[in-house]
């Protein structure tokens, strides 16, 4: 009898972890790159934003059975780490790791081993910035999708879901600004990967933005799934890749207040 599915979710997002590689200026030195990513004001702004997206964003999921990783340096000031600890509390599997600074994927593959069970036949890991956010439906619409799919893709070949519909908020100066993007490609908001558990695969192997080159994918173009933000912090150069229409916020308003923790206001203010 084929063994029974042992499906573990879990979710990673790395605080301002000071990987080797794995930045758009992947070849600064770890001092430099732990200078700017430590920054009191670049911090105080990632803070600002995962107290106002990522994290609403996980505690309000419809399905809270997942485990979530958040990854920081060994080198990770004191005080904010302690401020991490606290708010992630409440989020039920939620674990905040400390690694050294290692080459990127190795410390990928090192923080998903923290957080998996002996008894998960397989883990599907996502990925989540702690600039963005997910809608409410995430977690539970992952499940299904890999429930109904991995038996057909192969219970031992990797499977990545994901979804190509969200929105872009542009934070600026002179107001924030909100598009509908509906991706040619998977964005990183909630790209996941389910593979064995013992499996040296998962999402942060590959860009995201090339994931259909070696791996079965399966995304989401029905359901407005995630907001990015895009402001000066940003390590890469955002773009859509796909259609991109600047919406009026009473427009989105609804399907905003439908899919995500959030209202159309506090986004505008955000």
């Amino acid at each position: 009898m084929a063994e029974r599915l042992r499906n573990q979710i879990i979710g990673l997002t790395r605080f301002s972890y000071p990987s080797l590689g794995g930045f758009a200026t992947k070849d600064a030195p770890v001092d430099a790159v732990e200078a700017r990513l430590y920054d009191p004001d670049r911090l105080g702004r990632r803070f600002r934003l995962f107290e106002r997206l990522a994290l609403p964003s996980l505690l309000a999921q419809s399905d809270q059975d997942f485990r979530m990783i958040f990854l920081v340096g060994e080198t990770f000031p004191g005080p904010c780490r302690d401020r991490l600890q606290d708010l992630v509390a409440p989020l039920k599997g939620a674990r905040v790791i400390a690694l050294p600074s290692l080459p990127h994927f190795m410390a990928m593959r090192r923080a998903f081993g923290f957080a998996t069970p002996d008894t998960a036949t397989h883990v599907t890991g996502f990925r989540l910035d702690d600039d963005d956010a997910l809608d409410i439906q995430h977690v539970a619409r992952m499940r299904r999708t890999v429930a109904a799919l991995l038996p057909a893709a192969g219970v031992k070949t990797p499977l990545v879901t994901g979804c190509h519909r969200g929105f872009f908020l542009h934070l600026g100066p002179d107001g924030n600004a909100l598009f509908q993007v509906t991706e040619k490609v998977p964005g990183a908001q909630g790209l996941a990967m389910t593979a064995p558990a013992r499996s040296s695969d998962n999402i942060f192997r590959r860009n995201h933005r090339l994931v259909t080159q070696f791996y079965n994918t399966y995304c989401d173009a029905t359901v407005p799934a995630f907001i990015r933000t895009i402001h000066p912090d940003n390590d890469s150069g955002p773009h859509a890749t796909g259609l991109i229409d600047p919406t009026d916020w009473d427009a989105g308003a609804p399907l905003i207040a439908r899919h995500f923790p959030f209202t159309a206001a506090e986004l505008r203010a955000l």
